[in-house]
């Protein structure tokens, strides 16, 4: 049936989503991304959120917290849109990830998250920080690919 390949999917794509955020963390941490004293997408977005509705800014103290679970939320929803997609028309897996983990860097780092104001354009941040988050990306993609591979053949 194809809606329980798509729930199957979703599922292998969650847990996919959870380990590749687990990598691009990792890499991040050691291949840092932006100066440590810059603020993160997540933390400038929920920023902008919190005082357009409450008129006050995130608390410094809750800011790590509020970062961490947008950036776990999205990399695991996005594993998770990435299963159901995988499942819905197989291509979209080819190549192991990455030519979605390139698509997926184009369309937040790369363009989208730069329009809303959230950090530079890559090509007008260091060279590092803008090949460590390209990389990152693809080290999410792989990781997230194989893992969902793997999940499902396990839960299959």
């Amino acid at each position: 049936m194809k809606n329980d390949r798509i729930i199957k999917g979703i599922c292998a794509g969650i847990v996919g989503g959870i380990a590749a955020t687990a990598m691009k963390t990792w890499w991040e941490s050691k291949h840092p991304v932006r100066s440590e004293d810059t603020e993160t997408p997540p933390v400038l977005l929920a920023n902008r959120i919190k005082k357009s509705v409450m008129q006050v800014p995130l608390k410094t103290e809750n800011k790590p917290l509020v970062g961490d679970s947008i950036h776990w939320a999205f990399g695991t929803s996005t594993g998770a849109l990435y299963g159901a997609l995988a499942a819905s028309s197989p291509a979209i897996s080819s190549g192991l990830g990455l030519p979605f983990s390139l698509g997926f860097y184009a369309l937040t780092h790369g363009s989208t998250i730069p329009m809303m104001g959230l950090e530079p354009y890559p090509v007008n941040v260091r060279m590092d920080y803008a090949w460590n988050e390209f990389a990152g990306h693809l080290l999410y993609g792989l990781t997230l690919d194989i893992v969902r591979r793997a999940t499902l053949e396990i839960i299959d």
